[in-house]
């Protein structure tokens, strides 16, 4: 399937998140448990910084060299299009209107997108050198994703639109280095 196949199942789901955000965010509040509660807190301390520059480690141990630059771009894209995002959305969290929060000290009109969905899946295309390392990556990417949901930081179609934003910067970032950089370097030589 096309890759814009994807993105627009993508779309499709955001627009259905959006009429069931609510009701998704109460069912996770329903079902709670200990354990999950303890895992959902400690993903919620790992903010994008900690995130990229864990990748970054990654990236050095492993000579992976050629990935820092697009690391260095995706997480500069990553900050300032969720911020911008953030700030002119401006859309309420949900423990805003439902009370339903396990974590304190967010600001509470800061929902759309989630910064942490961005964050993981900007960095999904740069996790492609190993297919066990890709698909590992993805699953850790939705656990993060729902995590938020399941938080109360975030509903359903800011995680969706946040994993589709993320996944646009890793195309981005990807297209950008592998042919109009080659080209760049090849102008100014």
């Amino acid at each position: 399937m096309k890759k814009w196949y994807y993105y627009l199942i993508g779309l499709i789901a955001i627009i259905i998140s959006f009429i069931f955000d609510k009701q998704i965010s109460i069912f996770f509040i329903s079902h709670r448990t200990s354990i999950l509660d303890v895992i959902s807190i400690f993903i919620n301390g790992i903010s994008g910084y900690i995130l990229f520059g864990f990748i970054l480690l990654i990236f050095i141990a492993t000579k992976q060299k050629k990935r820092l630059l697009p690391l260095i771009i995706t997480f500069v894209l990553y900050l300032g299009l969720t911020g911008l995002l953030k700030i002119i959305v401006a859309r309420p969290r949900p423990f805003v209107g439902l009370n339903n929060s396990l974590v304190e000290n967010l600001n509470p009109n800061m929902s759309f997108p989630s910064g942490h969905a961005v964050s993981v899946f900007s960095l999904v295309r740069l996790m492609d050198f190993n297919k066990i390392i890709f698909y590992l990556w993805m699953l850790i990417a939705i656990i993060i994703s729902i995590s938020r949901v399941y938080l109360g930081v975030h509903y359903l179609s800011d995680v969706i639109a946040g994993a589709l934003i993320g996944l646009l910067i890793g195309e981005l970032v990807s297209y950008t280095i592998e042919t109009i950089y080659p080209k760049l370097l090849k102008f100014y030589k």
